[in-house]
């Protein structure tokens, strides 16, 4: 390896590296032939197609045609220029506003802004709270971690979303208004904010609270006056049935615990009341967790992986934030003493990637490495005299079994 630099940042290099060699094999489908359209006939940037071509259909057409997917193939393929595979537009309405600036630039050039700025974001947040000599680790790991390759390839929103939730949780106690627009923000996919009212309620983090619902219900307002409310109608009833339908699919790129679950044979209605009890003492223990702790990238350690533990509807791009703080720990902690540890973070640094050609995957590893990255969370936070009481708990219950087996 490179001489000069110590076992453990040679292991950092090589898991960087590693982590781009992984993402090698299932990014050769996002490869583009000679047409400019890869192997899933979507132009380069594959789902970006959605942001740069659905605003300019609902505000120059008729935002009905959002709701018929014949109809929006058609709009979609047009802007393009040739036909395209199915589409789809299942975010709420005031993206439409948020996202209509990229339709005045031509496709290419939209897609650049959007992978650059949102990745400018992310960067700006990644690095903001790290010091001047560990910034450039911290951008070489962001620039080799699979899910950010991903989302790279897709053209997908996973760094935007990431930098508002994890800005916005930086920002809580420094500049909590800028926090609560940030998190207000993030309703361009709500189900990534699922655990953060509860968390913010024990943090009685108040003016972060009155400032996201405000930006919330400005967006919200916003969008009635510029479609009505017949279409908010239309996207609650038919995009609620789409997406738990697309849950039924278990595509290989979704890491939820539902998906998990049906990929290894759990059915459906088992699935949802498991999904339901996690969701509920995630939610309750991310809350209860983040009071234990005035550090603000601690706090972010243990909502990050909750917020993906939380939503059945989470995919592998959507792990840009979780990479985020795995790159934060890989720079803080000495791997070669720490080889459990490190374990736990080599997992959860390639699963993204882990599955993505599988359309049935037999081992869906992103779910349990994100769950293990959450435990370790709560673990380092919480109080000395819980962690013996939870240990003898353990204990006990280890014996009564061991005792009920010789039986």
């Amino acid at each position: 390896m490179t001489p000069g630099l110590s076992a453990s940042a040679r292991t950092k290099l090589a898991l960087f590296i590693g982590g781009l060699l992984i993402c090698l094999f299932p990014l050769r489908y996002f490869i583009p032939n000679s047409a400019g359209l890869d192997s899933f006939g979507d132009p380069i940037g594959h789902d970006f197609i959605n942001y740069w071509a659905a605003p300019q259909i609902a505000l120059s057409s008729h935002i009905a045609i959002l709701d018929d997917r014949s109809a929006y193939l058609r709009a979609v393929s047009a802007l393009w220029g040739g036909p395209l595979p199915p589409k789809t537009w299942s975010y709420p309405l005031y993206c439409l506003l948020l996202f209509r600036p990229l339709g005045f630039m031509p496709y290419f050039a939209a897609l650049m802004v959007w992978l650059v700025g949102s990745f400018a974001l992310l960067a700006l947040v990644a690095t903001r709270l790290v010091t001047a000599d560990r910034r450039a680790w911290i951008l070489l790991s962001l620039f080799c971690a699979p899910a950010c390759l991903i989302n790279l390839a897709c053209g997908q929103n996973g760094f935007l979303t990431a930098a508002l939730f994890l800005g916005g949780i930086l920002a809580l106690d420094r500049r909590p208004l800028l926090a609560g627009v940030l998190i207000g923000l993030l309703a361009i996919k709500p189900h990534l904010g699922l655990v953060l009212p509860l968390a913010l309620l024990a943090l009685r983090a108040w003016k972060p609270i009155v400032t996201a619902t405000a930006t919330v219900i400005i967006l919200v307002v916003a969008s009635v006056i510029a479609f009505g409310a017949e279409p908010w109608r239309h996207y609650l009833v038919d995009m609620s049935a789409y997406h738990v339908q697309s849950l039924t699919f278990t595509p290989g790129m979704m890491i939820g615990v539902t998906s998990a679950l049906l990929a290894l044979g759990v059915p459906f209605s088992t699935a949802g009341v498991i999904q339901a009890v996690v969701s509920g003492a995630v939610l309750l223990v991310s809350a209860w967790a983040v009071r234990w702790t005035t550090d603000a990238r601690q706090r972010a350690l243990i909502l990050a992986p909750a917020a993906l533990l939380v939503t059945p509807y989470a995919f592998c791009y959507d792990m840009t934030a979780v990479s985020v703080l795995i790159a934060w720990r890989l720079l803080e902690v000495d791997l070669t003493a720490r080889l459990k540890y490190a374990l736990i973070l080599l997992i959860g640094w390639i699963s993204p990637a882990a599955f993505i050609p599988i359309r049935e995957p037999a081992l869906p590893l992103a779910p349990f490495a994100v769950a293990a990255l959450f435990i370790l969370a709560v673990a380092e936070v919480a109080p000395p005299t819980l962690i013996r009481k939870l240990r003898g708990i353990w204990r006990q219950t280890d014996a009564r079994l061991a005792e009920s087996r010789s039986l």
